[in-house]
């Protein structure tokens, strides 16, 4: 089953300052899943892309 989410996020920091987060993804089999993201806060900007493999015991 294929599910995909996106999450947006806004807030502040002592240390940073205001941020604001978009992150996406989808999930490609009941335990993998890409998910890709951008930040920004007022010092910054960072990108990146992953892959997520969850688990159980």
């Amino acid at each position: 089953m294929r599910t995909g989410y996106l999450e947006a996020q806004a807030g502040a920091s002592s240390l940073t300052g205001a941020y604001a987060r978009l992150e996406a993804g989808a999930r490609l089999s009941p335990d993998l899943g890409l998910f890709a993201f951008g930040e920004a806060n007022q010092r910054e900007q960072m990108a990146g892309a992953g892959v997520r493999w969850t688990f159980g015991w």
